[in-house]
């Protein structure tokens, strides 16, 4: 049943794809990984987040590091994309697909009521058994710095990969030259912080049963719009060529990231521990981690900085390019 529930969490935030780049043997497992810019300028090591193969940084998001003359890196964690796949799809929900709808609803009605708890938070008590940990997946980009023979490079992460930043600055230090940390926490069950939105609650179930359906694009389509602030709406037309190319890229939906997660310490009594330069980035509209998890990392990271967005949701807008890359280029 745990298992099962890891994968009600990964089917909602699926993600990417290329015929590009690179696989290497790092850290007992094949990680898919990319690179652009001259690697004698300074390292950006991009890290995505849950369920996203790393094909969701955007080009332009890329290109404007580049064109500030950085050497920029980015991976496909491990269980998701073109990097080793480590968990299967549990024998459970292979059964379920094939019941009639109005079986799926129930049960996923059902498996949903474990997945929050009292207060509408994640449930992180009694996590699903872990097959790997955030230190491991942290362990995979170390990994891949040292086959690149990169010392330190400065590390973004965005959402789960900023909770593997975070690991990375306490476990690695000397490899870290400054964390930039995007829509991400200290972790999900901080006391007094927010839970996710009951519109983002409620199309997590959707997309659910969308994937078990097999409409996979629609299943994306659903978790992006949620996903989306008010300031920049949503445009399906041209989310469709991106849902095709993450779909791509390979997207195991049954991974056991939300695992990791959970089987991993809680992160906010050890932030006063990281002395690099910090940026928080935070959209004041993410429904799925909401802005006072940003704010909870900027008041406890001694010196950090923070670029708090107005109106956006659990997203880089493109749009904002011109506001955030200097931004991270300044904290650099």
């Amino acid at each position: 049943m745990k298992k099962i529930l890891v994968v009600v969490m990964t089917t909602f935030l699926l993600n990417l794809s290329s015929e590009q780049g690179n696989t290497t043997r790092l850290n007992g497992i094949d990680i898919w990984w990319e690179s652009h810019g001259d690697i004698n300028d300074p390292t950006a090591l991009l890290i995505m987040g849950l369920n996203s193969n790393s094909k969701v940084w955007s080009d332009q998001y890329i290109e404007n590091l580049v064109d500030n003359n950085l050497h920029v890196v980015f991976f496909d964690n491990r269980d998701i994309g073109k990097s080793t796949w480590i968990t299967e799809e549990p024998g459970l929900i292979t059964l379920i697909k094939y019941l009639p709808d109005f079986l799926k609803e129930y049960l996923v009605d059902f498996l949903f009521g474990f997945i929050f708890d009292e207060e509408g938070k994640f449930n992180m008590e009694n996590p699903a058994p872990a097959e790997y940990n955030l230190s491991d997946m942290a362990m995979d980009g170390i990994a891949l710095l040292d086959h690149l023979e990169i010392s330190e490079a400065h590390i973004i992460g965005a959402s789960m990969g900023g909770m593997i930043a975070q690991v990375m600055a306490l476990e690695h230090s000397d490899r870290v030259k400054s964390l930039t940390l995007i829509f991400t926490t200290p972790g999900f069950d901080t006391p007094g912080l927010s839970g996710p939105s009951e519109s983002f609650k409620a199309a997590m179930k959707e997309s659910f049963l969308l994937n078990l359906s097999g409409s996979e694009i629609d299943a994306l389509i659903v978790t992006e719009e949620a996903l989306t602030g008010s300031r920049f709406p949503f445009n399906k037309n041209n989310f469709i060529e991106k849902a095709k190319i993450r779909l791509n890229q390979g997207i195991n939906i049954s991974n056991a990231q939300t695992a990791a997660v959970g089987a991993s310490p809680n992160r906010a009594s050890s932030l006063k521990y990281i002395n690099q330069p910090t940026l928080i980035i935070h959209g004041t509209e993410d429904p799925l981690i909401p802005v006072d998890h940003g704010m909870y990392l900027f008041d406890n990271i001694t010196n950090s900085k923070k670029l708090i967005l107005e109106g956006v949701g659990h997203e880089i807008p493109d749009q904002l390019l011109q506001e955030i890359i200097p931004a991270i280029v300044s904290n650099f």
